[in-house]
């Protein structure tokens, strides 16, 4: 018990620092995006948007889950890597001959013979992407995640100077092909770097990575369909401008929610699968993982709401007004599609990928059905709030299935967020009725207005959440949690 107790605090750990990690390099992420929002317009990032939308799937569907195979195996050895990194690179030459074949129906299909040639270079992209030594997949395997975050960091650091840069100068579309080529480089340079081993060409252990990987591939084959239809159909049922609309407004609702639920995820996944013998463990840790989660990306969502206006123009600037009710609606869907990355690490490390498969494939068909009505009756803001219904639809899906596995209790989860949802009204109501108040000493200060307003609702969560949580008697919980991240054994966890 105490072994599984110790990986428990281990992993928790190990997803604090990762959601830290990853907000860094996701913040130079948005750095990149706000640059390149001031320089370029909707059309040019719909134009790349439409032409990676093809990439992006193609991507998706030929994804067999080699790194997850890896993780989850405590016993793989060599002739696996090596056979998971011939895989990959077999993969990309695939993907960039089916994609040099789609170049010129798809500009004709999409109506734009400008996305011909950015295709033929996306699939240069590709065979790129399959060459970087697999053996980082360790970093995440062996719990070593402050490698993880400088691998990270170098590759996004890459193509952030890259396509600032030629925006800068040029200012053009291509700038954003060309961090995407930046990205696939410096990827291959510090994934060799940073590693000692190196994999062979092989397929040796194909057999037995297939055994697993085959849910794993129908699975991320619906999932593709599921992600990209929303963007597939503004493609074809709306314009350029209204799918870079989509595409930004998506970057930045996403930011406090799926952008924060992936590295708990990564982290999880690891942990998960060392632990999943142990079902009460297994369960405890679950509901301890989706509730610290929750603690942070119930408020942030509820932020990007009450504040897209203000944050549309301190970040986009003005030409991006139309993407304020966007990031509303967008910003509840990523609330609702926050959990999901944890239901997927606890369905890989519980050997149940079939169930992704299942869930998955009940969601492609209502999703498409409902998107489809929804853009024909009511166009582009109709599909958007199509969404978000679809959305949590799916992830009481998602939370039913683990609740039949006796890995989610209800009771238990609900025990642990209680005083976030509460604190979380409080917030809205306070920050609601604060932004009322004509600040007229920060008017023409529209960034240091934002910033007083992220201040006042921090504050307001914070201090409600603590004061509901010490009302409580301190009870073990998501708070007691991050308090002992930072204060060490005063509130040590049990």
């Amino acid at each position: 018990m105490s072994e599984d107790v110790s990986l428990s605090k281990k992993t928790f750990f190990a997803t604090l620092w990762t959601v830290g990690s990853r907000i860094g390099v996701r913040f130079i992420g948005f750095i990149s995006l706000f640059i390149l929002a001031k320089i370029l317009g909707p059309d040019e990032f719909g134009l790349v948007a439409k032409a990676t939308l093809i990439h992006e799937f193609l991507y998706l569907i030929t994804e067999v889950g080699l790194e997850v195979v890896l993780i989850t195996d405590q016993k793989a050895g060599k002739d696996h890597y090596s056979t998971a990194w011939t895989l990959q690179i077999i993969r990309g030459f695939i993907l960039a001959i089916i994609l040099a074949l789609l170049a010129y129906p798809a500009s004709i299909f999409m109506n734009d013979p400008r996305l011909e040639l950015i295709i033929y270079c996306l699939a240069g992209i590709a065979v790129l992407d399959g060459l970087y030594n697999i053996y980082v997949v360790d970093f995440r395997k062996e719990m070593v995640f402050s490698k993880d975050f400088y691998y990270t960091l170098g590759i996004k650091m890459s193509g952030f100077v890259v396509t600032v840069t030629l925006a800068a100068i040029y200012q053009t579309y291509w700038a954003l092909v060309a961090g995407a080529a930046a990205v696939a480089v410096a990827r291959i340079f510090f994934s060799f770097v940073m590693t000692k081993d190196r994999p062979s060409i092989t397929l040796s252990e194909f057999s037995s990575i297939f055994h697993f990987s085959k849910w794993v591939t129908i699975n991320e084959i619906i999932k593709a369909v599921l992600m990209k239809i929303d963007e597939f159909l503004l493609s074809i049922y709306s314009s350029s401008s209204n799918v870079g609309l989509f595409k930004i407004s998506r970057e930045v609702s996403y930011l406090p929610t799926t952008e924060m639920a992936m590295p708990v995820a990564r982290a999880c996944t690891p942990g998960f699968s060392k632990i999943a013998h142990d079902l009460p463990e297994f369960s405890k840790m679950y509901v301890a993982t989706i509730s610290v989660l929750m603690l942070l990306t119930i408020p942030a969502s509820t932020g990007v709401v009450l504040l897209a206006e203000p944050l549309v123009l301190v970040l986009l600037g003005p030409k991006w007004i139309d993407a304020i009710p966007v990031i509303k609606v967008l910003a509840l869907y990523g609330l609702c599609q926050a959990t999901t990355p944890i239901y997927i690490s606890a369905a890989l490390a519980s050997k149940r990928p079939d169930l992704l498969t299942i869930r998955s494939a009940v969601t492609v068909v209502y999703t498409t059905i409902t998107l489809y009505i929804a853009i024909q009756m009511y166009g582009f803001m109709g599909l958007v709030w199509a969404g978000l219904l679809c959305g949590v639809i799916s992830v009481l899906i998602a939370q039913g299935m683990m609740r039949n596995l006796k890995i989610l209790s209800v009771r238990m989860l609900f025990a642990n967020i209680w005083r976030s949802i509460v604190a979380n009204i409080a917030m809205a109501v306070g920050l609601y009725y604060f932004m009322q108040a004509d600040l007229l000493l920060f008017e023409d200060i529209l960034p240091i207005k934002l910033l007083l307003y992220v201040l006042v609702g921090g504050v307001i969560y914070g201090f409600t959440l603590l004061s509901l949580w010490i009302l409580s008697k301190k009870p073990n919980g998501p708070e007691k949690a991050i308090l002992n991240t930072f204060m060490g054994d005063r509130f040590a966890l049990d």
